[in-house]
């Protein structure tokens, strides 16, 4: 018998006015967004985490370690497209992944197509087997505030040829 095996991310930065806010890969315009070492792309860390449960493989830091001169403003869509080829080595393939975004002051309903678009490139499947929503939290918490912006991310792989 074949099983699948599940992954679980998530992750969440501070905002700052006058920062880009890059989500799936998106630039939105916003008036605040992630002063981190990368792009700060939550959504695409959290995908990672997920990833990397998945093949019990450790995490973003242990793959894409912060103090890293190579991931100076690096694209976490690329670390994304990275991962993905070791999860393919580890012998494994994406079925779906579901996401969501939690960010109270910035609507990001207009983006999730694109968003959806690019993490199926980066993952190499299908945009049918890629889901992310948005939350606003209700004006509640640091997300619900706009002070800060999380997400979280649960995927499925199954064995190669499975």
């Amino acid at each position: 018998m074949t099983r699948g095996r599940c992954g679980l991310g998530h992750d969440v930065h501070r905002l700052f006015p006058d920062c880009p806010l890059v989500l799936g890969g998106v630039t939105i315009p916003a008036a605040v967004g992630f002063d981190t070492h990368s792009d700060g792309d939550v959504l695409c860390h959290a995908l990672i985490d997920a990833l990397a449960g998945a093949i019990a493989d450790g995490d973003l830091g242990t793959h894409f370690p912060e103090d890293d001169p190579a991931a100076e403003n690096a694209r976490s869509l690329d670390f994304v497209r990275e991962f993905s080829a070791q999860v393919a080595r580890a012998g494994f393939d994406i079925a779906n992944v579901d996401a969501f975004v939690v960010l109270g002051t910035v609507k990001l309903r207009p983006y999730i197509d694109e968003m959806r678009s690019n993490v199926a490139g980066a993952l190499g499947v299908d945009i049918a087997q890629v889901s992310i929503k948005a939350r606003s939290n209700d004006g509640l918490g640091p997300e619900g505030e706009g002070t800060a912006c999380a997400a979280w991310a649960s995927v499925l792989v199954y064995p190669r040829g499975g």
